[in-house]
């Protein structure tokens, strides 16, 4: 089975492997610190109890199995309780942001562009078939994914400080123009889940298959 490799475009900006690479392993040793901080139990591989002083020596190549099998064993409910803080602090920032907005979600948007070799439509299907493979999917593509499943999420939105718990919906209006060649799209947006009738971004992915592998645009429409 090919291994699965990413190219990411940003405003025409290949990142190399090792940038990637960087910044994954980084907001991985981030997301750590703050489970920590806010009360988690973190155990390595061996069982033992991970102090915060010993998690900058963790090495480089398990710190992200670690964090998803620190995730998936302390589980949603107790997760979203030691973030409830933030997430309350969070639904206050956007809920100032909304009150100033005119409502048109294309004043600030946050585009990428994306080149999977080595994942399939298909494979990618049999993924989302499966609860528990989905959720591990979600949980590890991103290490500040709290709480991920197909219709909710858990994450901090870029330069925005704090998690936002939000639930998504699926719309079929296109928040800006469309790609011919991407003909697969899937369109929606997010609400607090504090408050559903509050969105604060919608989403618009644009994806074109090719032989062993996907291309796609990804874009966040904000206010």
């Amino acid at each position: 089975m090919p291994q699965t490799q990413l190219q990411v475009f940003v405003n025409g900006k290949e990142f190399s492997q090792h940038e990637l690479a960087k910044m994954y392993i980084d907001r991985s040793y981030s997301a750590l610190h703050e489970m920590k901080q806010l009360g988690a139990t973190l155990l390595d591989e061996q069982g033992q109890v991970i102090n915060e002083s010993e998690i900058e020596y963790l090495p480089q190549a398990k710190v992200p199995c670690l964090l998803l099998d620190n995730k998936l064993r302390i589980g949603k409910r107790e997760l979203n309780r030691l973030y409830e803080e933030q997430y309350r602090l969070s639904d206050a920032m956007w809920s100032d942001i909304l009150a100033l907005s005119n409502g048109e979600y294309s004043q600030k948007v946050a585009r990428a562009h994306l080149i999977v070799t080595g994942l399939t439509f298909g494979k990618y299907m049999k993924i989302i078939g499966s609860t528990l493979k989905i959720k591990k999917f979600l949980l590890s593509m991103h290490p500040d994914h709290i709480d991920a499943f197909l219709t909710s999420v858990t994450e901090t939105m870029g330069i925005y400080g704090k998690p936002t718990q939000m639930k998504g919906k699926l719309q079929k209006e296109a928040p800006g123009p469309v790609s011919s060649d991407h003909n697969l799209r899937l369109i929606g947006a997010s609400y607090l889940t504090a408050d559903p009738t509050k969105r604060n971004a919608i989403a618009m992915h644009q994806v074109k298959r090719f032989k062993g592998g996907l291309d796609i645009l990804a874009g966040a429409y904000l206010w």
